[in-house]
């Protein structure tokens, strides 16, 4: 009985073969849209729940309340905070501290010598609270002694090569080892960070380390955010219990430093599972994701599929319509209504069967290009969030239970009398329930392409905007790795170089460039000996800054090399001081950590960072210390200046690499996130509306070919082709039109609350909302018409011969 149900079914596949392609190659592109979708947002989901412990391990954060108001969220907090909580509270079953001592860094060992970005001082107990693979060396005693250091494995094959580096010196000369080279020995071998993790340090450094430089009483400092906490409490610990116990702590340590700073610190317990796509605070250790796009992209992924089905369950049920009179032979054949119902819903397991080994196979191709276009790491594997993966299998096998039992509950009930008299009705609810599927599927088009349109226009409104100053034509210098007591000196020597170079404008030197966060304070600013409230950004520059980033002057004069211990601050930074005439802020005394400095200048806000965030109240401060050069280069003359640039920087900082960025494509990549989000919606929305253009075309072929007579007695009576073309597609524009009413409001709501993420943006226009009608109204004449026209030219003598 299965095997003849088998026959029958591909029989019938192979007799309406457009039909079972338009079937088969809908839902195996909705499914294959689904699951590399799904593939991307299980990778986004699968941050650092690799450790053994996740559940239980938390990052404790700071928010900084000054006058009730909040001004400050970071994700550093000071040493003695770890220590204290533990002691008090017995929740805490341990703790590890990690301080990034540098961004970058040289080790050397013999002859060779690699540089390493992302160096941190980490506790003892780094191995205890996380599940990092150590490969070589002993988790517990790896980081107990000074001058112990745990490298990468990369690192170590760079550095070793075939050597096993367990025990073995190196060199290291980092940016905040108060410039000496100091040697340290391998304790440990880790392997390589995994993609999946907010934590990608390259070079790990004893914590004890640390108290060679400052000594111990820095350990039980409150007032030193410069640490990145993490505690792993017992399995029965109630963290939002324990977090409302901090307080009494904190006050009990800090009460007088709070007093003078009239502020509140409160302490927060984050999930270490949470930090990548729901945390976004000051000082994050890496750029964490979005968990707005990500669950945004997972209900893309599931509309996608959904359409797929709907054409799948519309183009079902109207070709059941022809099936009638089989139905009714069969019936009177003496075929049970069971046995009908199990036939047909055989022929919609067997077309999912063939769309999912399509869609897999499309995956499968598919996978490398993807992950390579959007710039992330995909496999196949339901190893990672197998409840995504069993929640998805569960939904295709709700569809597919839906899709195939009502089409054969419909036809399993015609009576054979009617069907074979042809007295069979073709039902109102059948087509109510086709409209209704249509104008479901027209709306979640519309609100797709109404979101492709609205990012594409948010990503090209911010890249186009003015930024304040000028980022073309130059080229940034990473600086040495290397240092020295002579660092100043061969800093001014170099920019003289490069400044000699005929094709260069100009150079200049800064802690950070554009595109970078500038560190940020929030307490120990005074001015004229009272305590600011606010965030303040500070960035330290040479004299040539302003010019060589044309960033205009408002009041005062700028830096000279004689201004080392001046202060110039951007308009923003001024009216948080308190002032709202830049000239009646020159001259006043700015105090930061006991340091005492004159305003001397005022230059215009720019955007440092990306239109994403509000411009900051940013303080800059004449230094000889810099982490990068900026060189601003004539056009066309970039590749053979690049040599001569290298050249030079070789011969003043030997042992450092020569590496470089071009600033304006650096500072786009802070939208990133936004390119890739518009490219997955383009993609996606327009497999979307393919899938729907499938379905449109099936449904109208049938729409034909049901009024085949009505057609021909109107052409006989002298109807024009643009006249049937248009009787014909009028049901499907007005099912557009019903769509917008319900899509429009959504869609506006959706857009609203997405852009509410960005300091600057885009009006939400009616022309925003218009064109995804305008757009589905022209895919759907076209679609619908390829068919409509061909009824249309047919000979009217051919459709009513047989009245």
């Amino acid at each position: 009985m299965l095997r003849n149900y088998f026959l029958i079914a591909y029989r019938n596949l192979l007799k309406n073969k457009s039909f079972s392609l338009i079937n088969i190659l809908g839902l195996a592109i909705g499914m294959a849209a689904c699951f590399l979708i799904w593939q991307y947002v299980s990778f986004e989901l699968s941050y650092d729940n690799f450790h053994s412990q996740a559940k239980d391990t938390y990052r404790v954060t700071l928010d900084v309340y000054k006058q009730g108001d909040l001004d400050l969220q970071s994700a550093r907090v000071s040493p003695a905070v770890a220590s204290s909580f533990q002691q008090e509270f017995p929740a805490i079953e341990t703790y590890t501290r990690m301080v990034i001592l540098g961004p970058d860094a040289v080790l050397t060992h013999g002859d060779r010598y690699v540089g390493e970005e992302g160096v941190y001082l980490a506790d003892s107990a780094f191995f205890d609270v996380f599940s990092y693979q150590l490969l070589q060396g002993s988790a517990k005693s790896a980081l107990n002694e000074p001058f112990n250091i745990v490298i990468t494995e990369s690192t170590a094959r760079k550095l070793f090569q075939d050597k096993n580096p367990l025990d073995q010196e190196v060199i290291m000369n980092a940016a905040n080892l108060d410039g000496t080279s100091l040697p340290f020995k391998v304790t440990g071998v880790i392997a390589d960070f995994p993609e999946n993790t907010h934590l990608k340090p390259a070079v790990l450094i004893s914590y004890p380390t640390l108290f060679e430089f400052v000594g111990h009483q820095f350990d039980d400092s409150w007032t030193w955010n410069e640490t990145y906490t993490y505690v792993r409490l017992n399995s029965e610990a109630d963290p939002v219990a324990l977090e409302a116990q901090f307080p009494n702590v904190v006050h009990r340590f800090n009460e007088a430093y709070l007093a003078e700073q009239q502020a509140d610190w409160q302490y927060r317990l984050q999930p270490i599972t949470d930090i990548h796509l729901h945390s976004d605070l000051q000082h994050e250790s890496s750029v964490n994701g979005s968990a707005f796009y990500v669950y945004f992209l997972a209900v893309a992924g599931l509309v996608i599929l959904l359409i797929a089905y709907i054409n799948f369950v519309n183009l079902v049920t109207v070709k059941a319509l022809n099936r009638a009179k089989e139905v009714g032979v069969r019936k009177v054949s003496g075929a049970l209504r069971g046995q009908l119902i199990a036939q047909f819903f055989l022929e919609a397991c067997l077309v999912n069967a063939m769309a999912v080994f399509l869609a897999i196979t499309i995956v499968q191709i598919g996978t490398p290009f993807f992950a390579h276009l959007f710039e992330v790491q995909l496999s196949f594997a339901t190893d990672t969030q197998p409840w995504l993966w069993m929640g998805l299998a569960l939904l295709i096998g709700v569809l597919l239970l839906g899709s195939g039992f009502y089409p054969a509950l419909m036809l399993s009930r015609y009576q054979p009398s009617r069907v074979l008299t042809g007295s069979v009705s073709r039902g109102r609810s059948g087509a109510a329930l086709r409209k209704f599927l249509v104008t479901g599927q027209f709306a979640m088009a519309l609100v797709l392409i109404a979101l492709t349109l609205t990012a594409g226009l948010q990503v090209r409104y911010m890249q186009q905007q003015s930024l304040g100053f000028n980022p073309e034509q130059i080229v940034v210098i990473k600086g040495p790795k290397a240092y020295d007591y002579g660092y100043g000196d061969n800093f001014d020597a170099y920019r003289n170089k490069a400044g000699s170079l005929t094709p260069v404008k100009s150079v200049s030197g800064s802690v950070v460039v554009p595109g970078q966060e500038i560190y940020s304070y929030n307490d120990h600013i005074k001015i004229n000996g009272e305590q600011t409230s606010g965030v303040f950004s500070l960035n330290y520059v040479d004299q040539n800054y302003f010019d060589h980033y044309r960033v205009p002057l408002v009041s005062g004069r700028k830096f000279t090399e004689e201004d080392q211990p001046k202060w110039i601050i951007n308009e923003t930074a001024m009216h948080l001081l308190g002032y709202d005439d830049p000239e009646k802020v020159l001259g006043q005394t700015i105090d930061r950590n006991g340091q005492l400095s004159e305003v001397i200048g005022v230059v215009k806000d720019f955007h440092h960072q990306s239109l994403k965030e509000a411009i900051s109240p940013t303080l800059f401060y004449c230094s000889r210390d810099h982490n990068y050069y900026s060189v601003k280069i004539e056009s066309g003359q970039i590749p053979e200046t690049l040599d001569q640039l290298k050249t030079a920087y070789q011969e003043l900082f030997p042992g450092s690499p020569y590496e470089y960025f071009f600033l304006d494509e650096f500072f786009n990549r802070q939208y990133q996130a936004e390119q890739q989000f518009n490219t997955f919606f383009r993609l996606f929305s327009g497999l979307a509306i393919f899938i729907a253009c499938l379905g449109l075309f099936g449904l109208s072929a049938f729409t034909a070919t049901q009024r085949t007579k009505e057609i021909g007695i109107r052409k006989v009576l002298g109807a024009s082709v643009g006249s049937i073309v248009t009787l014909l597609s009028k049901d499907f524009m007005k099912l557009v039109l019903l769509a917008s009413l319900i899509a429009l409001p959504l869609a506006y709501w959706i857009i609203q609350q997405w852009l509410e993420n960005y300091a600057a943006r885009i009006d939400i226009s009616w022309w925003l909302l218009l064109v995804p009608v305008a757009l589905l109204l022209f895919i759907t004449f076209i679609s619908v018409s390829t068919q409509t026209i061909k009824a249309a030219l047919t000979d009217p003598a051919k459709s009513l011969r047989y009245e």
